[in-house]
């Protein structure tokens, strides 16, 4: 991705309030890639992980281009994801503001380590298998960018933002799900050169929580 389709993500997220939300706000969200195609879906109940026949038939789904999409969207409710690879999973949750998020691999592909940016995000769970499910608590609900408002307000707005980056190689492994954050970041470029984006993320009179999910 060019450093300017970079930049138009680092405006986006910073638009929280102009950001296109796909969740509604009684359901879920479930998203997933087959056949090439990108389904949204709007689910009542839960569906188990990886069943694309029951998603189709008892959520309300569309399919939606991601294609040269650079607009990020923000999501206030639990939002699923079912992929097979780092490249889709990138192209939906990359930069994406999403507090409360849920991370199915299907299929048996092995991934390489890449580090996917995440805003904004309270709690994750990861699926790797049928049986096998973990979660993190990342940040208190007491936080402006993870908390059901649509809005931040002009003081929400001076609150440190929170950027969470994932190491995709988790979903290789069967060892516990690991955070580290580090508060009172001014500069993640300074802190942390060696991740991906850390010289994108430069906002004025800003302060950043970082957060390493292993």
């Amino acid at each position: 991705m060019s450093i300017s389709s970079h930049h138009h993500l680092l405006l986006g997220f910073l638009g929280l309030c102009i950001l296109k939300s796909l969740a509604l706000s009684q359901n879920h969200t479930l998203i997933f890639s087959k056949e090439n195609n990108f389904r949204n879906c709007s689910c009542s109940i839960d569906i188990q992980s990886c069943d694309y026949s029951l998603a189709n038939l008892m959520c309300n789904c569309k399919t939606i281009s991601l294609t040269k999409n650079k607009t990020r969207l923000s999501y206030h409710g639990d939002l699923t994801v079912w992929f097979s690879d780092t490249s889709t999973l990138g192209k939906l949750v990359n930069f994406t503001f999403v507090h409360s998020l849920k991370l199915a691999l299907c299929g048996n592909t092995t991934l390489p380590t890449e580090y996917l940016a995440i805003l904004g995000l309270h709690h994750l769970r990861v699926q790797t298998d049928a049986k096998l499910e973990q979660s993190l608590t990342l940040h208190n609900g007491s936080d402006p960018w993870t908390s059901d408002r649509p809005c931040p307000t002009s003081r929400d707005r001076r609150s440190p933002i929170h950027i969470s980056y994932l190491d995709t190689s988790v979903f290789n492994k069967l060892a516990l799900l690991k955070s580290y954050s580090v508060e009172n970041v001014s500069s993640i470029l300074e802190h942390f050169p060696n991740l991906p984006f850390s010289s994108l993320m430069v906002a004025a009179n800003k302060s950043y929580i970082v957060t390493l999910i292993y």
